[in-house]
């Protein structure tokens, strides 16, 4: 490592890179060699990098092109290199760069279908000569990239805030994911599989290749590539889940009586995501409202009110967002009175708590505190709203943030509805689907099917639907999607059709964890509260 050398690490969001590069360059700078890091994390050191993904993550800018996200992607790589690289290089430290060139390339091509030799050309113009001497990949099943970020975001406080990226929907990552291992196989990149092992172990795999030229199949077990949801056929849901990692166990556990024990044991440790993953009758819920309040009042939405020894009107005062978020679908004149106490400290969660009332209150307390909210929670509230107030909103709402507009859709299904998101399917795929949850005329069924290179999300927006198109639907990918076609049918009754399906949905997913967890959810389904059906359902 005395020679100065750039190193890039690849991977898809939640593969670890950021840690492991960070415990990387510690140990590189105790060998001796100076090491410069020009981004760690999500931020960078330089303005204009900053500048360009700012652009590029903007969901505001719905109407970005793939080959002019590409153009975009290269110029931010460009800057890297020729405002920061170059001159670390020249002073002789060794550089870990957080992405490469190469993401442009995989984006561009895998991703988003531009011809590969354009893509490779743009990229090659804004190298200019400069690339790395090594390139990682390290490489996580999509699936498990999108369990770290939602157990992130459980125990973030922040409220999401979701990119461009996110509204191609989960096959994105897929793409990418088989683009990044294809280019590694042809260039002879080394491939670290962090499915099963921890940042430290990845980042010591990684000196062992960098300073003692180790090779992978030296390095790597067997099973390392194996996700730990993948389970062996015949393992019981319980089995599965003991064997687990505490926060993953809870992961898998979320919203089922069957988790319990796991939440009660945590929720000294972790009340957030203890909190985040309590079922609804869970007796945990008093313990953690006051020090998990976000999660364990917000879980309370629906629940009628018990009186004033009520979480929510006990807290309402101390905990004034988390407390409305937990009176959502609830109505009435105690209700709303209670709205009101606070409605001056907690404008934006009020409005979005007004989804599908346009009710003479409703609308005043839009008026009032409207310019007071996100635009997601602007979207928030007028789900289900089709009166011409609504629509005056919406229209102003679309042109401020698009896909919050798109959002704000759900639940409509007149023919302005439906233009809309026809306009949009090709810009925000995901978005639109999430706005036909539930939806069956023709023309959402006929959406659908354009979208079905989308991901899971085409089967996740059936919702209750069980129309014969609906059902088509289901059998034409339950090959691909098991998990989530059996995860659509929770809530619909249980016909002759739909017990073959669940049958050949756990036929094929028998080693995933995925679908054994909602295997748990429909043998408990019938214990649901009323308060916590969906709607649309009934009890049986």
């Amino acid at each position: 490592m005395s020679k100065p050398r750039l190193i890039a690490f690849e991977g898809l969001d939640g593969s670890g890179k950021s840690t492991v590069i960070r415990t990387v360059a510690a140990a590189i700078r105790a060998s001796g060699t100076p090491v410069f890091l020009p981004r760690m994390g999500k931020e960078h050191s330089s303005r204009p990098v900053r500048m360009i993904r700012r652009l590029t993550r903007d969901r505001r800018n719905l109407a970005l092109q793939p080959r002019a996200e590409l153009a975009l992607y290269c110029a931010r790589e460009a800057q890297v290199l020729d405002e920061q690289v170059r001159p670390a290089l020249a002073r002789g430290e060794t550089v870990l760069l957080d992405r490469s060139l190469l993401t442009p390339e995989i984006l561009g091509a895998d991703g988003r279908g531009l011809p590969r030799e354009a893509c490779q050309a743009m990229t090659r113009a804004a190298a200019a000569g400069l690339h790395p001497d090594v390139t990682i990949i390290l490489d996580v099943h999509p699936r498990t990239s999108r369990i770290r970020k939602r157990l992130a975001k459980a125990m973030d406080p922040a409220p999401p805030d979701p990119g461009r990226k996110g509204l191609a929907g989960s096959a994105l990552k897929e793409r990418v994911r088989e683009g990044y291992l294809e280019v590694a196989r042809s260039r002879g990149f080394p491939v670290l599989h962090t499915e099963r092992i921890g940042p430290d172990e990845v980042a010591r795999r990684v000196l062992a290749l960098l300073q003692e030229g180790a090779r992978v199949e030296d390095l790597e077990r067997p099973g390392d590539a194996r996700p730990l949801w993948e389970i062996d056929p015949g393992t019981s849901f319980a089995e599965a889940v003991a064997a687990l990692p505490e926060v993953l166990a809870i992961y898998f556990t979320r919203g089922l009586q069957a988790g319990r024990e796991i939440r009660a044991a945590a929720a000294e440790r972790l009340p957030e995501l203890v909190a985040w993953a309590l079922d609804h009758t869970d007796p945990l819920r008093a313990e953690l409202v006051e020090r998990a309040p976000r999660h364990a009042l917000g879980g309370m939405a629906g629940m009628p009110l018990s009186g004033d020894d009520d979480p929510r009107v006990r807290l309402l005062e101390r905990f004034p967002e988390a407390a409305l978020r937990g009176l959502r679908r609830l109505t009435g004149e105690t209700v709303d009175a209670l709205r009101q106490r606070v409605a001056e400290r907690a404008p934006g969660v009020l409005i979005a708590s007004l989804a599908g009332r346009e009710d003479a209150q409703a609308n005043a307390w839009r008026d009032a505190h409207w310019k007071d909210a996100t635009t997601a929670e602007r979207a928030a509230s007028l789900v289900r709203c089709g009166s011409p107030q609504a629509w005056a909103r919406r229209e102003r709402l679309m042109e401020r943030d698009p896909v919050m507009g798109i959002r704000s859709l759900k639940g409509l299904v007149d023919d302005r509805t439906m233009d809309l998101l026809e306009a949009h399917a090709a810009l925000a795929p995901k978005t639109v689907l999430a706005a036909l949850t539930g939806v069956t005329v023709p023309h959402a069924h006929a959406l659908r099917m354009r979208l079905a290179r989308t991901g899971r999300e085409v089967i996740d927006s059936l919702g209750l639907a069980a129309d014969p198109p609906a059902m088509k639907l289901r059998w034409e990918h339950v090959e691909t999607w098991p998990s989530s076609v059996f995860g659509s049918t929770l809530g619909l009754a249980d016909t002759p059709e739909i017990t073959d399906l669940r049958a050949r949905c756990q036929e094929i997913g028998s080693a995933d964890l995925h679908l054994l967890r909602r295997v748990e959810a429909a043998r408990t389904w019938h214990l649901r509260p009323p308060w916590a059906l969906k709607i649309g359902e009934q009890l049986p």
